[in-house]
């Protein structure tokens, strides 16, 4: 331990002096010299070009040289060029050549190469000089989510031009009857025809699959014509406009193979998001890369995000021991050249429940109460008789409406960015407030972000990526059937008020409480909660890049990441009737993480003719310490905020701490190589060692190959003209899952007990051994496999992406119980099991204009995943933890069973309601006499005795369905005319299954805790209403009618959720000129507008992290949001 404490301090050391040196190139930097005449100066080892069309030598020139072009087609579609090979060569003379034998010459403008028809020039230039002070034309560019910033404006076949400035708006002097062009990278150019307009608002579409747009993929980025794996482009379509608690939520529906599931509507919660499947038993988390560098700081201001990729496959590998859940990939935004400016977003709205539920009133409470009562032969109790009690018939409140309430949201945003040729900038602050729909409930965040870099050497770039985030809030119970609001407020008696005459928070009556349940005011629970635990996080990334040679560049990227965290709950006094609590007690934990990350990487670029080389290789090691202090005290006699501190409590508990720590080391290495963009190859590896098992087990290699094939570039390709690009993918690696793997299951730790000893019964406290540690035990990996295409049509105007997978999960961690022998209470972490998941996903988008102001884009995604657990190698058919499970410890629905999906609910079938007693008398075992049901009578529920052994248990269960979806989809539709912008976002899942525990908790007349019920228990069967599945209304149930776990509580969690609608509108251009400002973007939000379910409870969305059973979750709320964005 010693000698590894010593290695880390030196790793230390030599990473911090790295950083200062990093840090102070930052501070220094000075210059930057324009990029495109430096590249059109870089010297090409071998260029090869085909003979064709100018065009495409064109295109191939820019992919090769990674310059900018811009040139009007129609100019270059007659022109042809011979076939050539240029050996040592500079950018700039290989143009010349292709250029040579036509009249096209070009020049260096706006950051981009304008390629013009230089006769055509000439005979215009008279015209364009007395047009220059005749006719000006202003105008704005923009896409579907707002202004574009430099975009190249030009008149058609001359280098006159300009581009847009910060809003997105240019001014050019034009000759009359001129043609202008529009062009930006990753968008389809546009052409717009001067006539008596002055003013002109256009709108680019996005090339949908744009092959020369770069993807990042992990340590680099690469052209998307050459990338071979699955990776997602997360389109996020006004995103600004929304506000989100997390960025995730901004992946949900919009990439193919991600389910994000929203764990409730709580505003302290965060959404789960599942990258292709479950990924067996442990689960898995996605791995996270901000700017390049692996992320573990606070949570990212989706206003400060440039892009989001999502690796979904086997190309992942590169990450290796954390990449089996998927690597989720964002880019913040940077700093760009020219004056500086200013953007702020400002919006705030209000939210409310979307739903609540219809309840008794009083007096239908006690009539049900009676019933049952009767129905069972038991004296009514003394609450439910009008005569004797006829307060309790009255009904004063209405629960839900107390604890709901209208929320307000906040959220405002700035950011600025500028820079010169030599250094760029970018900063970020956001505050966002969230008013939770319940009272009480909120939470809060700040963020910063400063972005910088600099060439301070044509062979020396160094930057800083730096980010501080603040979150607090306060979150409330809602997932326990015993203690949750929104179940407590639904089983609340309506006849009492939330206060009583004095002011105080009420309970239930003296002398009738015995006839309600075990319950609390659920306002007065709302109103004294106090649980905060504000978090501060920071992360400092700096990096240099140095290039070596032409073609060898070196990235030295370090990254430290602390968490402080002070989390205080206090509990107060419970002193009203109903669920009496007469202490108090407050617990404060304090946890610090530290985060340190090293990456230093080498990146080989060559190309030779039309072989294409990319070759990365690296190192990287990352140190993680977690310190944690909690402490407990209880009696307070003054329960006032001032007072609820250690010092004022009247008893402790022995405070704890501990620290974790563990170490990650890893070597890398990618090739890839394409030939002419048709065929492609891609080879990785990376070795990982983590301190988290035993030497012997340390290193493991992950890998990924991988290929495809462009047939659109294939000659007999090239006269399919409504085919644009079609390329064939496939993969196959292994990758690990750390994070199934305990910090301290190679030794774990003694815990304290306390035992008696000695002939004298002596109690002595001390250290022993509580749990088997395990020195053999690895890590989990799986296999994946994917095969995938793209496609896209019609000039790229419509584009599909498809994928099928197949990913084997093995060496899953479980904790058995122990042997009886073994004398701990906790058994050994070992690898038991195999699980798969295989599915298919789609992406479809559709880009399309109609006249010259309306446009639009439709997308859509769908993923279709299927799991199942395969085996677990010690025999057991089961997983026994997952079937421990329940609802107040009597409803255990879950099963986690081999040739079966994870956590699949295992409930006995019913078969209807017994409507007359010979129905129960004929339902008879093997022998024909014995009744199956003998407690049974008409109005009770049929069980299906699934095993035939004449009687209804356990082993009579069935798996019916999970919680995890059959598929899910999301639809977006953008559309554009004039200065309006729309955008329709719908979301949905299908197939999953929910267990509505508030059946058995809100609906049940013989739980014997008589709590409210939901009215549809006045469905309930009668002889003279038999057309329902509520059976009799009995205050006891020998039948098992509530209390046998059965298909009864299973509904279809399926839904369909308009979940964002955004209408804005950017101000006239003469507007904001005479304001002397940029552009000016009003918007109005709405989220989750309505749902299409038949589930019954508040809301389908109920998550994930508790498989599907739902015990009315904090739900969903809706939202209307009013916003201004505003450039300067």
């Amino acid at each position: 331990m010693h000698t590894d404490k010593a290695l880390f301090s030196t790793r230390v050391k030599h990473a911090f002096a790295a950083t200062m040196a990093l840090l102070l190139l930052v501070t220094s930097a000075m210059a930057r010299p324009s990029t495109t005449r430096q590249e059109l100066h870089k010297m090409l080892q071998r260029f090869q070009v085909q003979q064709g069309s100018l065009s495409s030598a064109l295109k191939q020139l820019e992919s090769a040289a990674k310059i900018s072009l811009a040139y009007d087609e129609d100019a270059l579609r007659k022109v042809q060029v011979h076939a050539n090979t240029y050996r040592k060569t500079a950018v700039v003379a290989i143009l010349q050549d292709l250029l040579s034998q036509s009249s096209l010459k070009f020049e260096e403008r706006y950051n981009t190469i304008l390629i013009y028809d230089s006769v055509a020039t000439q005979a215009r230039n008279g015209l364009q000089q007395q047009a220059a002070a005749d006719i000006t034309i202003t105008g704005a560019v923009s896409d579907k989510s707002g202004p574009l910033i430099g975009a190249t404006v030009f008149i058609k076949g001359t280098t006159t031009g300009t581009h847009t400035d910060a809003s997105g708006h240019f001014k050019l002097n034009v000759p009359e009857n001129a043609t202008i062009t529009i062009t930006m990278i990753g968008y389809k150019s546009a052409e717009i025809s001067v006539g008596a307009e002055r003013h002109f608002n256009v709108v680019l579409q996005e090339n949908s699959l744009n092959l020369n747009q770069l993807v990042v993929v992990g340590y680099g980025t690469q052209r998307k014509a050459t990338v071979t794996g699955a990776i997602a482009d997360v389109q996020l379509d006004k995103l600004s406009s929304r506000s989100l608690n997390d960025a995730t939520e901004a992946l949900q529906g919009k990439a193919p193979g991600v389910i994000v599931a929203n764990n409730g509507g709580d505003p302290t919660a965060t959404p789960k998001v599942y990258v292709r499947g479950l990924g067996g038993i442990n689960g898995e988390e996605p791995l996270y890369i901000v700017d390049g560098s692996i992320y573990t700081g606070g949570p990212i201001n989706p206003n400060d995000i440039e892009s989001m990729n999502v690796l979904k496959d086997a190309s992942a590998a590169i990450y290796g021991a954390r990449a089996s859940g998927g690597v989720i990939l964002i880019t913040t935004k940077k700093g760009k050249s020219g004056t500086a400016t200013v953007t702020v977003d400002a919006k705030t709205g209000w939210q409310w429940a979307a739903k609540k539920l219809d309840v008794l009133t009083a007096k239908e409470f006690a009539d049900v109460e009676n019933t049952a009562y009767d129905a069972a032969g038991i004296p009514r109790a003394k609450a439910f008789n009008a005569d004797l009690y006829p307060d309790g018939q009255i009904t004063r409140t209405d629960w839900q409406d107390a604890i709901f309430r209208t929320g307000k949201i906040q959220d405002y945003n700035i950011g600025a960015n500028g820079g010169t040729e030599k250094s760029h900038y970018y900063m970020g602050f956001g505050y966002r407030k969230n008013d939770g729909i319940l009272i009480n409930t909120n939470s809060e965040r700040y963020t910063f972000r400063l972005n910088t870099d600099a060439q301070i050497r044509p062979w020396l770039k160094v930057g800083e990526n730096m980010s501080y985030t603040y979150t607090d809030g306060n979150g409330a119970n809602t997932t326990s059937p015993y203690t949750g609001i929104i179940f407590t407020a639904l089983g609340y008696p309506r006849n009492i008020t939330p206060y009583t005459a004095t002011g105080a928070f009420s309970g239930f009556p003296t002398e009738y409480a015995g006839s309600y349940g075990d319950l609390a005011n659920p306002l007065a629970t709302l109103m004294r909660l106090d649980d905060r635990n504000p978090v501060n996080k920071i992360n400092i990334n700096p990096y240099a890049e140095l290039t070596l040679t032409k073609d060898l560049s070196f990235r030295s990227n370090f990254s430290v990441t602390k968490s402080f965290s002070d989390r205080k709950t206090f509990t107060t006094r419970v002193l009203e009737i109903g669920k009496i609590n007469k202490n108090n007690s407050l617990y404060e934990s304090m946890e610090n993480y530290s985060d340190i990350l090293s990456e230093q990487t080498l990146n080989y670029t060559h190309h030779f003719g039309l072989h294409n080389i990319n070759a990365v290789a690296g190192y990287t090691y990352q140190h993680h310490t977690y310190t944690y202090l909690t402490a407990n005290a209880n009696s307070f006699s003054d329960e006032r905020d001032a007072y609820r501190y250690f010092d004022n409590a009247g008893s402790w508990t022995k405070p704890q701490s501990g620290i974790q720590e563990d170490a990650v080391e890893s070597f890398l290495a990618r090739v890839n190589y394409d030939y002419n963009t048709k065929y492609l190859f891609t080879i990785l590896g990376r070795r990982d060692g983590s301190s988290r098992v035993a030497a012997q087990n340390r290193y493991q290699n992950y890998y990924s190959l991988s290929g495809g094939w462009v047939l659109s570039n294939e000659d007999f390709m090239k006269n399919i003209k409504w085919l644009s690009v079609a390329k064939l993918r496939a993969s196959y690696g292994v990758l690990g899952n750390l994070g199934t793997v305990p910090t301290n299951a190679l030794n774990v730790n003694l815990a304290s007990v306390a035992v008696y000893t000695g002939a004298e019964g002596t109690l002595t406290s001390g250290l022993a051994e509580d749990a088997l540690s395990n020195p053999n035990l690895k890590w989990a990996e799986s296999n994946q496999v994917n095969f995938g295409t793209d496609l896209a049509f019609f000039e790229n105007h419509l584009s599909l992406t498809a994928d099928y997978f197949v990913k084997t999960t093995n060496k899953m961690v479980m904790r058995p119980n122990p042997p009886g022998t073994a004398g701990v209470n906790n058994g050994m972490y070992q690898n038991m099991g195999q699980a798969r998941d295989n599915g298919i996903e789609l992406g479809l988008n559709y880009n399309g204009k109609v006249g010259k102001d309306f446009t639009f884009g439709v997308g859509g995604t769908l993923t279709k995943v299927s799991n199942k657990l395969l085996s677990l190698t010690t025999g057991l058919p089961e997983v026994v933890d997952v079937s421990k499970v329940n609802v107040r410890s009597s409803l255990t629905p879950l099963v986690t069973r081999v040739g079966n999906p994870q956590y699949s609910f295992n409930v006995i079938k019913t078969a209807g309601i017994f409507q007359s007693q010979q129905e129960v008398d004929n339902y008879v075992g093997p022998d024909g006499v014995t009744k199956i049901q003998p407690f049974a009578k008409a109005g009770d529920r049929k069980f299906v005795d699934k095993n035939g052994d004449g009687k209804i248990d356990n082993n009579d269960r069935q798996i019916v369905g999970s919680f995890y979806p059959g598929f899910t989809y999301g639809i977006t539709l953008n559309a554009n005319y004039k200065n309006f912008d729309l955008n329709i976002f719908a979301q949905g899942v299908q197939g999953n299954k929910i267990f509505n525990a508030l059946k058995y908790t809100n609906m049940n007349p013989s739980i014997g805790t008589n709590y409210n019920m939901l009215k549809g228990i006045l469905d309930a069967w009668t002889p003279t209403h038999t057309n329902t599945d509520v059976t009799r209304i009995i205050s006891n149930d020998q039948n098992g009618n509530y209390g046998n776990t059965s298909d009864w509580y299973i509904e279809d969690g399926s839904y369909l959720r308009i979940k964002n609608v955004t209408l804005g509108y950017t101000l006239p251009l003469q507007w904001t000129n005479a304001a002397k400002i940029g552009a000016v973007r009003i918007y109005a939000t709405a989220n989750n507008l309505f749902t299409i379910t038949k589930y019954k409870g508040y809301d389908p969305e109920v998550g994930m992290d508790n498989f599907g059973i739902d015990v009315a979750r904090y739900p969903q709320s809706k939202s209307f949001l009013l916003g201004l964005n505003v450039n300067f």
